[in-house]
């Protein structure tokens, strides 16, 4: 027969699941660390190239800004400014020149309803290249009026309508109404 003595001064402890449990977290928490190891060496090598970009552009801005200040200064030269004074003349004829009359004066036709005529057309060229167009037109009433000023408004080619005045005729005229309007022309 046979007896079992246990000689240990203390109860014996099962310890083998606490160390796994602890050596599972501890493997955990070491790859944890790794990653955020690596991610931040790599956000400080994108932030390094970033910060190095930022100061190329801003060294290229301040070079683009000083090449910008001497062309101004050399398009102020008193020669070059002639010149360009001259361009601008000429292509301003140029566009007036381009101006097509029998289009402007079709398209305005086709708005122009009855008991409405125009007695006057002023045209001129304005400092952004479009065309400005001052009329004067006359009508039976301020609703014939109302109604080209409308049709106006719905055409691509007028933009920028503007009534500038509206009169009533006391005098006994075909016109009972007069208007002075402004547009701006597109010719498409």
């Amino acid at each position: 027969m046979r007896t079992s003595i246990n000689l240990a001064t203390a109860p014996f402890i099962p310890a083998r699941r606490f160390l796994l449990t602890v050596g599972s977290l501890a493997v955990v928490a070491l790859a944890a660390t790794l990653f955020a190891g690596v991610e931040a060496v790599r956000t400080w090598q994108e932030r390094t190239a970033t910060a190095a970009r930022v100061r190329e552009l801003t060294a290229e801005r301040g070079r683009l800004f000083a090449e910008q200040r001497r062309l101004q200064e050399e398009l102020q030269a008193p020669a070059l400014r002639q010149v360009l004074d001259r361009t601008q003349f000429f292509n301003g004829l140029v566009r007036r020149k381009n101006l097509s009359w029998t289009n402007l004066v079709l398209d305005l036709q086709e708005r122009l309803p009855a008991r409405v005529r125009i007695l006057a057309l002023s045209p001129s060229l304005r400092d952004d290249g479009r065309l400005q167009v001052e009329m004067q037109v006359g009508g039976e009433s301020a609703q014939a009026l109302i109604g080209f000023v409308q049709a106006l408004e719905k055409s691509a080619n007028f933009q920028e309508i503007a009534l500038h005045s509206q009169d009533p005729t006391t005098r006994a005229r075909a016109d009972a109404v007069t208007a002075q309007l402004s547009v701006v022309y597109v010719e498409e």
